[in-house]
């Protein structure tokens, strides 16, 4: 009985070893591997990086690789990514390239190292590769890393089997997908096996790279200064070393890691290479370190820190440890690094699910916009990752889209009001245009966000109705014409107000002038504040002034007559004294204007919240101001019937079951709501948040408008820098 049950044991051991076996195998984790992928694949963009490929989805194909030149990358991923959305236009699958690519890295490791070391090798590897946790989150990642991991796995198997017209193939699609791919490709020569002629290989190099050479002949120039000045600009500045060791950090546990475990990732990541060294391993060791240490040559130049930047290094590193452990080492370090990897992997997943990430941030910067832009306005964007993601969460805005660099020129003349969002970081790049755009008309409105400063400008007619007033004010001020070209505007709009001053004697001090919007009760509802140019203490006897303004109409201010009122005031560090008239007042009026309700032509749908009231968009985002964090609540509804007077208030639950009420946008009131009307609102709450879930209610409503989840406090995650990560688990 025993001799039968070893040869029924030894018989299955034998079918799992011929080449069925070893078929099923490797097919078995692919299968699981993609699966797995799939499930752990975010729903939403974890990284801004992310949105780089959502450009696809608001340029045609000739656009886009312009976008795509001017921002310093390869157009491979982004012509592969235009088709595939062509196929399948939804955002989610801007994000499905990146564990199909994973999973053919997965199946051209197999390949390669079994080529080199025979199936069971090749198995370990496929496996090794598939549990890292760096591997993990590009397969996760909405880039084109996982892509290039692929070509980089594909062109060293060409190498080893001598192929030379496919690893050219191979050699294309990796360096037109990566810029650093072009490093990789000494390191796999370095595989060919036999004899090489050095004018041969010196000419498969140069071949490899011409495609990527014309490429970068009309790209790279601008956009190679565009990046030196963005990466100058970043503030990490880690050393040669660190950049190692936060590579080896990503590689032995994760991006998900923080500082300390980072370290502890690298240890065993480093333990893994040194026990593998071997001669078998030299040329593997040889290939590794030619990218690795152009790379850290970098980084004395620039912060060209990202582990993910030598992602094509993977295949090399999966190859080294499989071959290079010896029989003592195999029974420990598979098991120990496999662990690692699930646990890298568990905590880059709880990240993702967790992490207060950037693109979060940034989402109440597109709310903000598209609740307070006119639907006729205009957005330019300095950032186009920027732009794709407002494209991303409100598809309607795309046709009002547009990059910095598609203006042709901005001093152009304003046709219509435009808004400018500039990344903040480089405040040099689209300062200049902001100004231009100022000269030919004024803004209404300018605020901070996080990663962004936003403005709004609105066009000057050329031949605006000028009509005498003569207030005059104190200090010799006189207010000696206006010109109002908007008798009429909308919530979202702008009323702009011409102002013509003369200083009837020498003015000493300096004085901001203000434009206000005031209800029939007197009440402020909406204004603007600007200095003159030049500032009033440089005026003199005589010494005429035109000044432009626009006054921003909020979204949710009722319909109805507003005076628009005017007038000079101290700056703050004068405790605000306002200029009085001859009058004796502190502000004159100057005109009307008549403020329309923002219909809803489309219908669109929502959720009811009770009869005659309809919540079509709603949303809680944490912000800063001054350093303090603040949180806000994105409102926008419609009023399916007429709303004689709009009083509702907006309540906040805590975790503990506490109300307070929010505080309401700034100018405030009740008002009358017509049927069909679309109100858009900002409220907020100014004290810092416990961790916790909370509830937002409208007064007199039972059911939650939304419900928003308080992050642990101390948190910091960057997917680029663990060491910089701060996780509370």
């Amino acid at each position: 009985m025993a001799a039968s049950h070893r040869s029924k044991s030894n018989s299955i051991f034998a079918v799992l070893l011929s080449g069925w076996g070893y078929r099923a195998i490797p097919l078995g984790l692919l299968a699981l591997a993609f699966a797995f992928y799939l499930i752990a694949l975010p729903p939403g963009f974890v990284h801004n990086d992310e949105a780089h490929g959502a450009i696809v989805r608001i340029y045609d194909l000739l656009d886009t690789l312009r976008a795509v030149a001017r921002d310093s990358h390869p157009p491979l991923y982004y012509v592969l990514l235009w088709g595939w959305l062509q196929l399948v236009p939804h955002p989610f699958a801007l994000k499905f390239v990146s564990p199909f690519f994973a999973l053919l890295a997965l199946a051209l490791v197999y390949r390669l190292v079994k080529a080199a070391a025979g199936p069971r090798a090749g198995a370990l590897a496929m496996l090794l590769l598939a549990l890292n946790p760096l591997f993990f989150a590009l397969a996760t990642l909405g880039r084109m890393y996982s892509m290039a991991i692929a070509w980089s796995a594909l062109g060293a198997w060409q190498a080893l089997r001598g192929r030379d017209r496919g690893w050219l193939l191979s050699a294309w699609a990796l360096t037109l997908t990566h810029f650093y791919g072009a490093f990789f490709l000494p390191a796999q020569r370095l595989m060919a096996k036999g004899p090489r002629s050095w004018l041969r290989e010196a000419l498969l190099l140069t071949l490899a790279v011409l495609p990527l050479f014309l490429w970068s002949a009309s790209a790279l120039g601008p956009s190679l200064a565009h990046t030196v000045r963005t990466l100058t600009r970043i503030p990490v500045r880690p050393s040669p070393v660190e950049v190692l060791a936060n590579l080896m950090g990503a590689l032995g546990i994760g991006i998900g890691a923080d500082g300390a475990l980072g370290w502890l990732g690298a240890t065993i990541a480093a333990l893994g290479l040194a026990t593998a060294i071997s001669p078998r391993t030299l040329r593997l060791g040889l290939a590794m370190a030619i990218p690795l240490g152009i790379g850290l040559a970098l980084t004395t130049r620039f912060p060209f820190y990202a582990a993910r930047y030598f992602s094509p290094m993977l295949p090399f590193y999966v190859w080294a440890l499989t071959i290079g452990w010896g029989r003592r080492w195999r029974w420990i370090l598979p098991p120990l690094f496999l662990m690692l990897g699930i646990y890298g992997i568990g905590r880059t997943w709880a990240v993702y699910a967790n992490a207060p990430i950037y693109v979060e941030a940034q989402r109440e910067l597109y709310a903000t916009l598209h609740a307070l832009a006119h639907p006729a306005d205009r957005m330019v964007f300095h950032g186009y990752w920027n732009q794709a993601e407002m494209a991303l969460f409100y598809p309607e805005t795309r046709s009002r889209l547009m990059a910095m660099a598609d203006l042709a020129n901005p001093g152009d003349r304003l046709q219509e009001p435009t808004w400018l969002v500039g990344v903040t970081f480089f405040q040099a790049l689209y300062r200049p245009v902001a100004e231009a755009l100022a000269r030919q008309g004024p803004f209404d409105r300018h605020a901070w966000y996080p990663m962004a400063e936003i403005f709004r400008f609105v066009p000057w007619p050329d031949a605006p109705s000028w009509q005498p007033v003569q207030i005059r004010f104190e200090e010799g001020i006189l207010l000696e014409a206006v010109a109002l070209p908007d008798p009429v505007a909308g919530p979202r709009g702008s009323v702009r107000v011409g102002l013509r001053w003369r200083a009837e004697r020498s003015v000493a001090r300096r004085y901001v002038v203000f434009a206000h919007l005031w209800d029939e009760a007197g009440r402020y509802r909406a204004g603007t504040d600007r200095e003159p140019e030049p500032p009033t203490e440089r005026w003199e006897t005589g010494l005429r002034i035109t000044q432009t303004l626009a006054i921003a109409v909020p979204p949710f201010l009722p319909a109805g007559r507003y005076q628009i009122m005017v007038g000079l005031y101290e700056p703050v560090e004068s405790g605000w004294r306002r200029l009085r008239t001859e009058t004796g007042t502190d502000a004159a009026q100057i005109g009307f204007v008549e403020i329309r309700p923002l219909l809803d032509a489309s219908r669109r749908l929502g959720r009811v919240l009770w009869d005659g009231i309809t919540l079509l968009e709603s949303g809680a985002w944490r912000t800063e101001i001054d350093g303090r964090p603040r949180w806000r609540v994105h409102l926008v509804w419609r009023a399916d019937r007429s709303v004689p007077d709009d009083t509702h208030r907006l309540l906040l639950r805590f975790p503990d079951g506490t109300v307070v009420t929010l505080t309401p946008p700034e100018g405030w009131f009740p008002g009358a709501r017509s049927a069909g009307e679309i109100v858009a609102e900002i409220w907020e709450w100014g004290e810092p948040l416990a961790p916790g879930h909370y509830k937002v209610f409208w007064e007199g409503g039972g059911h939650a408008l939304l419900t928003f989840r308080v992050p642990p406090e101390g948190y910091q995650w960057n997917y680029d820098w663990i060491f910089l990560n701060r996780l509370p688990w």
